[in-house]
């Protein structure tokens, strides 16, 4: 009795986790289309004087640069993980691209708080 109800526990944990995999992949995947003109015009950043040295402004355009790059192995290692049953990293893995995602919102609070809306602080 106790073996059917921990074979019922691992397949609903290793439901959960596929569920959240498809949702996290498929939110974060489409997430990567608007990013692509964002990088494009990170470079823009850097076009004040004194912006190149600012703290704040090159962390807001490596997480915009590094998002897709961190999507992709996110995803893509969540989902090697998942079929190695390690079902906790392969959650981690897969929600990697928010905290760039937060990283990025960070950087943007900073400016406007601390800068100003100057790119130069």
């Amino acid at each position: 009795m106790a073996t059917k109800e921990t074979s019922q526990q691992k397949i609903k944990k290793r439901n959960t986790t596929r569920i959240y995999l498809i949702i996290a992949s498929c939110v974060f995947g489409v997430l990567v289309l608007p990013s692509l003109p964002m990088i494009m015009m990170s470079a823009m950043l850097f076009d004040s004087p004194g912006s190149e040295d600012s703290s704040s402004t090159i962390l807001f355009a490596i997480s915009l640069i590094t998002y897709p790059i961190v999507t992709f192995i996110g995803i893509v290692t969540a989902w090697v993980l998942f079929t190695k049953k390690k079902y906790l990293f392969s959650i981690i893995f897969a929600s990697l691209p928010i905290l760039n995602i937060l990283i990025g919102i960070i950087a943007i609070i900073y400016i406007a708080v601390f800068c100003g809306g100057n790119l130069d602080c």
